[in-house]
């Protein structure tokens, strides 16, 4: 262990990146700062995982995909029962998904995919988007209050999502539950009860996907299911019928979501300072510089796993093989050294994106177009069908526990007035 870390001994890394502390889930930038402060590379124990939150850091963590790799990304950050793991070991959930592969094979299924997230895409998709979001919000424009998270930052990239995957809108619900235990499995330590009820989940979960995939191949419709049935059945097939039910299920948690929690979390920013809000309801051109300060100031995913694959200096400090490491991409959004005044959400920054809210390297995130987009139909929705909003009375933030990845509102309160 580097002298760097043994000098800061004053910090109790597990104790400041504890996934169940109630300061941390509320506020994870406080340890962020710290430790970026003392020791932007530093293991929560003797033997790991690591975290890291300089932001020079992260970045060569992430631009090398060999040496730190993401394969085992979906396989769990805490350890199962014997009982679970039984259970999983005829499962998808210890497979390596085609996103998480080596930089070769990685690329190939991503260009397969990436058809659905393209800047033509999405303008083709754009006016359907606007169009959910002014239903939704017609719903309930007449009832003065309501959850916001749940009535509206949820179902709208939780359909659109759908939409492009091509999942039933009756099969919605049912799916947002299995994809809720299946990413419960692998962020959150559960007791062996619920572990084994997740595990189940997984197991329903993966076999829904086969099913629409088996009428995908009878019956082809212009959606992902299609795409990847075409695919599986090519001679020189870039995925398998298994990798594409593993891909799907990342796909529709990548989906929805980070972008229901980016809504939620920066409308929430908008409006505890009200005069925010009303500076993006009279000037709707500051609405994409909110977004990108969502994603900067309070973005909905923390930070993503690595493997180390060889022993590597990241940082004075060497991390050695076999070690799990946790890149905290929330840390660089607030980092001095990048963004003048960080701790402040201002809708007057310029220039490039200064964070790593999407990731960095190859594996940038696929639909961060798309999640820009939703998020921005979202706040001009809002802006024109209710300038009134306000966070309802006595309204305190509560976050759900989201481990070293999530960060979202537990709910999100708003009134408004009406007649």
């Amino acid at each position: 262990m580097s002298d760097r870390i043994s000098e800061d001994s004053r910090i109790n890394p597990a104790e400041l990146f504890d996934p169940m502390s109630p300061e941390f889930i509320a506020n994870p930038h406080g340890a962020y700062r710290v430790a970026r402060e003392k020791a932007p590379v530093c293991p929560l124990s003797e033997h790991g995982p690591w975290v890291i939150t300089g932001r020079e850091e992260m970045a060569q963590v992430l631009r090398d995909p060999l040496k730190f790799t993401s394969r085992n990304n979906t396989h769990g950050a805490y350890e199962l029962t014997d009982e679970c793991k039984e259970l999983l070991s005829g499962s998808l959930f210890y497979r390596v998904t085609l996103f998480n592969s080596d930089p070769e094979t990685h690329g190939r299924f991503r260009s397969l995919v990436n058809g659905e997230f393209t800047p033509r895409a999405l303008r083709r998709r754009e006016p359907a988007i606007r169009e959910l979001a002014k239903k939704l919000v017609q719903d309930f424009q007449d009832a003065g209050s309501i959850d916001l998270l749940s009535g509206f930052a949820y179902p709208l990239p939780m359909t659109v999502i759908c939409d492009i995957i091509g999942v039933p809108a009756e099969d919605h619900a049912t799916v947002k539950a299995w994809n809720d235990d299946w990413l419960l499995l692998q962020v959150m330590p559960l007791p062996p009860e619920e572990q084994l009820r997740c595990a189940k989940s997984v197991l329903a979960y993966e076999e829904y996907y086969r099913g629409l995939l088996a009428d995908r191949a009878r019956h082809p419709a212009d959606d992902l299911l299609s795409v990847l049935v075409e695919a599986a059945a090519r001679q020189d097939a870039a995925c398998t019928l298994d990798d594409a039910v593993l891909a799907l299920q990342v796909i529709l948690a990548a989906g929805h979501e980070t972008t229901t929690n980016l809504i939620a979390n920066t409308l929430h920013q908008l409006l505890r300072d009200r005069s925010l809000w009303e500076k993006a309801v009279a000037d709707r051109e500051l609405i994409p510089a909110a977004v990108e300060e969502g994603l900067r100031f309070d973005t909905s995913v923390q930070g993503a796993p690595r493997l180390a694959a060889e022993d590597t200096t990241v940082g004075g400090v060497t991390i050695p093989a076999g070690a799990k490491v946790h890149t905290m991409f929330a840390a660089v959004g607030r980092d001095p050294g990048l963004t003048e005044d960080p701790e402040t959400f201002r809708l007057d920054r310029s220039g490039p994106p200064r964070h790593f809210a999407f990731g960095h390297g190859i594996h940038f995130c696929l639909g961060a177009s798309l999640g820009r987009l939703e998020s921005r139909i979202a706040l001009e929705t809002l802006a024109e069908a209710l300038p009134g909003i306000a966070l309802a009375p006595g309204f305190e933030p509560r976050y759900v526990p989201g481990g070293l990845v999530f960060h979202g509102l537990s709910a999100l309160p708003v009134t408004w007035p009406t007649g």
